[in-house]
C-alpha cells in the first residue's frame, strides 16, 4: 500500500479546485447557450403553440408521432438531406483530396488556384444563390445559352423549375462552394506528413495513385473523418442557399429538414411542431457523429 502525504493530497485538491474555477466561466456559457436552449426546445416540442400567442396546449409526444408517422413531406426532406450528405462525402471529399494532392506538389500557380477555389466561401451565400439562380434561368441563363451554342438545345431546360433536375442543380452549387474548404483542410493535413515518407515511396517505385491509396489516405484518416462529420452536419444545416434558389420546391423536390423546420415554424406558425423537428435533427446528427467517431477509433486502433 502506497502512502500519500497529507500535504500532497491538499495540493492536489487545491489544484483541482483551481482548475474547476478556471473552467467555470466556459461551463456557464455552455449551459446558457447550449444546454438550456436545447432543453427548452424539447420542452416546447411537447406543446401545440403558434410561437406568438401566450397560450400553449400540452399534447405530449403527439408532435413526434405526427412527424415520424404522418408527415410525408418530412420523409421527403430526410431523403433529400441524406442524398446531399452522401454525395458530399462521395464527390466533394475525393475531388478535394485529388486537388489537394496535386496542389501540394508546389506546381506553378498552385497558390493562386487554391485562393480561387477557396473564394466561394468568402462570398455571401445569398449572393452566390442569386448568381447561380440567374445562371440556371431558362430565358437568359448562361447554362442554357452555352448548351444552345454547342448545339445541345435538347438538354436545355428550366433547371430549378423541373422536379427531375432541381435537386441536382442545387447540389452542383453546394459542391462548387464547399470543395475549396476541404481542399484547404486536406492541404494542411498533407503538410503535417513528413516528406521523407513520400521520398521513400518514390524510391520503392510506387506510382502517384499507389502512394495516395497506401500512404496519403491512411495518414489522413483523422482529417477525413472530421471532414465527413462536417459534410453530414452541414447537410442537415443547409438552408439559406436552397431556400433562396428554390424555396424548397418545386413540389418539395428540394425540401430538406431545415427548410421544413422553417416552413412549419415561421410560415405555418406551428412552433411546437417545428421544435419537435429540431429535436429529431439534433439526435440524428448526434447519433451519426457518435457512430462516425466510433468507426474512426476502431480503424485507428487497427
Amino acid at each position: 500500500m502506497t502512502f500519500v502525504p497529507a500535504r500532497k493530497i491538499q495540493l492536489m485538491l487545491k489544484g483541482k479546485k483551481t482548475a474547476y474555477l478556471l473552467l467555470l466561466p466556459a461551463l456557464i456559457i455552455f449551459v446558457i447557450f447550449f444546454v438550456y436552449p436545447n432543453a427548452h426546445v424539447f420542452y416546447l416540442s411537447l406543446f401545440r403553440w403558434t410561437g406568438i400567442s401566450p397560450q400553449k396546449f400540452f399534447i405530449g409526444f403527439e408532435n413526434y408521432r405526427r412527424l415520424l408517422f404522418k408527415d410525408t413531406i418530412w420523409i421527403k426532406a430526410v431523403i433529400n438531406t441524406a442524398i446531399i450528405a452522401i454525395q458530399s462525402i462521395g464527390i466533394q471529399i475525393p475531388v478535394a483530396l485529388a486537388l489537394a494532392i496535386v496542389l501540394s506538389k508546389k506546381i506553378r500557380g498552385a497558390g493562386i488556384f487554391t485562393s480561387i477555389i477557396f473564394l466561394p466561401l468568402l462570398i455571401s451565400l445569398v449572393a452566390i444563390a442569386m448568381v447561380w439562380t440567374w445562371m440556371y434561368d431558362p430565358s437568359f441563363g448562361i447554362i442554357n445559352k452555352v448548351l444552345e451554342k454547342l448545339g445541345l438545345t435538347i438538354l436545355a431546360r428550366e433547371w430549378l423549375g423541373d422536379m427531375s433536375t432541381a435537386l441536382f442543380s442545387v447540389i452542383v452549387t453546394i459542391n462548387w462552394i464547399y470543395i475549396g474548404l476541404y481542399v484547404v483542410i486536406l492541404m494542411s493535413g498533407l503538410k503535417s506528413i513528413p516528406k521523407s515518407i513520400f521520398d521513400a515511396a518514390r524510391v520503392d517505385g510506387l506510382s502517384e495513385l499507389q502512394t495516395a491509396y497506401r500512404i496519403t489516405i491512411p495518414l489522413l484518416k483523422e482529417v477525413i473523418a472530421v471532414i465527413i462529420i462536417m459534410c453530414i452536419t452541414g447537410s442537415f444545416k443547409s438552408f439559406d442557399l436552397i431556400w433562396i434558389m428554390t424555396y424548397a420546391g418545386p413540389a418539395h423536390a428540394t425540401e430538406v429538414v431545415s427548410t421544413h423546420l422553417y416552413r412549419m415554424g415561421f410560415r405555418r406558425l406551428e412552433a411546437g411542431y417545428a421544435s419537435a423537428i429540431g429535436v429529431i435533427i439534433f439526435f440524428i446528427c448526434l447519433i451519426t457523429i457518435v457512430i462516425q467517431l466510433r468507426i474512426m477509433r476502431i480503424k485507428i486502433a487497427k
